[in-house]
C-alpha cells in the first residue's frame, strides 16, 4: 500500500495523501462508502452460493414425494358397491363312445339280446349316469328304464328298446342344457314335459332318471286315513315353481292315497319317491315316482334344503276343487 500508518511515524507522501482524502471525502462520508462495499459484497457471495446451489438441485435426483399428515378425518368415497362375482362351472359334457357295438338296422336291442352287447350298453349308461341296474348282462326292468329317459329326452317312442338311432345317440351322447343355469349348484329339476328328473351336483349331471308326474285327472280323498275328517277333491298336479326337499320317510309310508317308498317331499305333501309303477306317461296324484332301485339311495344323493325346481307342469299350484267336513 502507498500509505502505512504507525504509531508516531508518517511519511511525506503518506501526509500528503491524507490531506487529500480527507479533503474529499469527510470521515463520515468515507465511513458509508467503506460499509458499502463490505454489503455489496456480501450480496455477490451470497448470490454466488445461491447460484451454485440451484445448479447443484437441477442436476441430481429428483426430491422423494413427502407425505402430509393432517388432523382432518379421511374420507373414502365408494363410487360402485363392491361387488362379488361366482363362477358356475360349465357343464362337462362325455366323451364320445364310437366302439358302443352296432343295434340291429331292422330291430332293437332288448330282452334276451346278447348278454356281451348288452353289457356294453349298460356300462355306456352307466357312464352318462342314467343307472341301468348291474352291469350283468341281463336287459331287464331298470336297463329299460335308463334307456326310457333316454328316449323322453329326445322325443322317441319309449318302449325302453335300443334301435340305431338310440345307439347313435348314446355313442356321441350330450347333456341338454340345464333348465335353470346360474341357479344352485346343488339342485334337482323335474321336467314334467319329459318326464325326466336330473340331479345336479356342482352344476354337473349326478344322475338323470325317468319319472311319472301328475295325471291331471281329477281325484277326491278322504284325510287323515286312520279317521278322516274331510273329504278332499283335487286336480293332479306337480305345479311349476322352485321348491325347497323339507321332510324324508324311511321306508314304505302309508299314506291318504297309497303306500310311497322313501318319499322326500318337497311341496305341499309331494315328494319324489318309489313306487311299484312307473309308467312312461304322468299317472300320479302330484307326486314323482322314480324307479325303486333309484328311490333305495335317492335321499342320500341330496339333502334337507336343497332346491327343487319344476317345469311344464300347471303354473296355478295346487288345484283344490272342494273340501268338506264329513
Amino acid at each position: 500500500m502507498p500509505y502505512i500508518a504507525t504509531l508516531g511515524r508518517s511519511t511525506r507522501t503518506g501526509t500528503l495523501v491524507h490531506h487529500m482524502v480527507e479533503r474529499a471525502f469527510p470521515t463520515r462520508v468515507l465511513v458509508g462508502l467503506v460499509l458499502a462495499i463490505v454489503l455489496i459484497g456480501g450480496v455477490v457471495v451470497a448470490g454466488a452460493a445461491l447460484r451454485d446451489d440451484s445448479k447443484s438441485s437441477a442436476s441430481g435426483p429428483a426430491p422423494e414425494a413427502t407425505t402430509t399428515t393432517s388432523s382432518a378425518p379421511t374420507t373414502t368415497t365408494t363410487t360402485l358397491a363392491p361387488t362379488t362375482t361366482t363362477t358356475i362351472p360349465a357343464l362337462v359334457q362325455p366323451a364320445p363312445a364310437p366302439d358302443l357295438p352296432p343295434a340291429p338296422l331292422y330291430g332293437s336291442i332288448g330282452p334276451g339280446s346278447d348278454p356281451a352287447v348288452v353289457a356294453a350298453f349298460q356300462q355306456r349308461l352307466h357312464d352318462l349316469k342314467f343307472d341301468p341296474g348291474p352291469v350283468d348282462g341281463n336287459y331287464g326292468q331298470a336297463m329299460s328304464f335308463a334307456v326310457q329317459a333316454v328316449q323322453k329326452i329326445h322325443g322317441l317312442d319309449r318302449n325302453g328298446r335300443i334301435g340305431p338311432t338310440e345307439r347313435d345317440l348314446l355313442a356321441a351322447w350330450q347333456y341338454p342344457q340345464p333348465l335353470h343355469h346360474g341357479a344352485e349348484l346343488d339342485r334337482t329339476e323335474i321336467d314334467v314335459a319329459k318326464q325326466v328328473i336330473t340331479l345336479y351336483k356342482g352344476n354337473q349331471v349326478a344322475l338323470v332318471t325317468t319319472t311319472s308326474t301328475a295325471s291331471g285327472e281329477t281325484f277326491c280323498y278322504v284325510t287323515p286315513k286312520k279317521a278322516p275328517t274331510q273329504r278332499i277333491c283335487e286336480v293332479a298336479t306337480t305345479p311349476n315353481g322352485r321348491y325347497q326337499y323339507y321332510y324324508f320317510y324311511d321306508g314304505w309310508q302309508d299314506g291318504d292315497l297309497g303306500k310311497l317308498y322313501n318319499p322326500y317331499y318337497f311341496f305341499k305333501g309331494r315328494a319324489i319317491h318309489g313306487y311299484d309303477s312307473v309308467p312312461a306317461e304322468p299317472a300320479s296324484h302330484g307326486c314323482s315316482r322314480i324307479p325303486m332301485h333309484i328311490a333305495t339311495y335317492w335321499h342320500t344323493l341330496v339333502a334337507e334344503g336343497e332346491a327343487v325346481y319344476v317345469d311344464g307342469g300347471p303354473a296355478n299350484g295346487e288345484q283344490i276343487i272342494s273340501s268338506q267336513a264329513i
